[in-house]
């Protein structure tokens, strides 16, 4: 069964065993503190192994309290005044361990020796363009072709169609009328920040600077749309996805340890943030 997205209360969460954890990815004023046990009831009830929040600084003490440690935060990620923090309940000593770390650090290290890049119309070499509901069948065999798992339904077109109608928009690159390269900006405009994710290039079209050219495209897009704020969960041994943040200013928040069931294993994930 695939990990679902659903209201607990009056906040969003998605929880289920693929990724084998909750996380409490938009909350509601009115669910303080009573979501605080509720998410505890919940992955105890589904056993499993760790619940992650993207919650208001100013709730930072009442998930500690609760067992809740800071992995990373995102600066003015709240309407640009307040920080966003990620915190996490681990209930798995294994879950805990990253036993990976210092790879995660060397492949940081490696990142962060780039300088950001002042050019930014890279984006008309390979004609970044919007997709459409229509797109929508074309772009999940692109992700069912990239990556064996992922945490989020991006391998239904009904979800990407529902996703593009309400607060999604996905930037593609096509070679001979056919895409070969995807991301995604998950729009938060109440907070005026956006997500940028589910960046998927075709095996024969990787090390061309494609993912750079798409949130490069993607930046500007949001900026035009009015947010202030950008953030990515990415894959924390993806050397070239990490540079692709840093060469287009983004900053280093923090790490999510064993946080998402992606390409077939359990990996730990780096924010990166940038105001736009």
């Amino acid at each position: 069964m695939p990990d679902v997205i659903e209201k607990l209360n009056h906040s969003i969460v998605q929880h289920g065993p693929i990724n084998g954890r909750v996380y409490l990815m938009k909350l509601d004023e009115r669910d303080m503190p009573s979501i605080v046990p509720a998410l505890e009831h919940l992955a105890r009830d589904k056993g499993y192994e760790k619940i992650f929040v993207k919650a208001p600084a100013r709730h930072k003490d009442e998930f500690a309290q609760a067992g809740y440690d800071q992995e990373a935060i995102i600066p003015h990620y709240f309407k640009g005044r307040e920080d966003a923090v990620f915190m996490a309940k681990y209930f798995s000593p294994n879950r805990r361990q990253v036993n990976d770390r210092q790879d995660i650090i060397e492949v940081l290290s490696v990142a962060q020796r780039y300088e950001p890049t002042r050019s930014r119309n890279t984006d008309d070499r390979f004609g970044v363009q919007i997709c459409q509901s229509n797109d929508a069948a074309e772009m999940s065999r692109l992700y069912k072709t990239v990556f064996k798992t992922y945490p989020f339904p991006v391998f239904d077109p009904h979800y990407l169609i529902e996703s593009i109608n309400s607060h999604v928009t996905y930037f593609c690159i096509r070679r001979d009328n056919r895409i070969v390269a995807l991301a995604a900006a998950e729009m938060d405009p109440d907070n005026l920040a956006a997500e940028m994710t589910d960046f998927a290039t075709l095996s024969e079209h990787r090390r061309q600077g494609m993912a750079n050219c798409l949130l490069q495209a993607m930046d500007t897009e949001m900026t035009q749309q009015g947010l202030q704020t950008a953030y990515s969960i990415a894959r924390s041994l993806s050397a070239g996805m990490n540079i692709t943040f840093v060469k287009n200013g983004y900053q280093y928040g923090g790490t999510l340890g064993n946080n998402t069931h992606i390409a077939g294993r359990i990996e730990s994930m780096n924010i990166w943030y940038k105001n736009l």
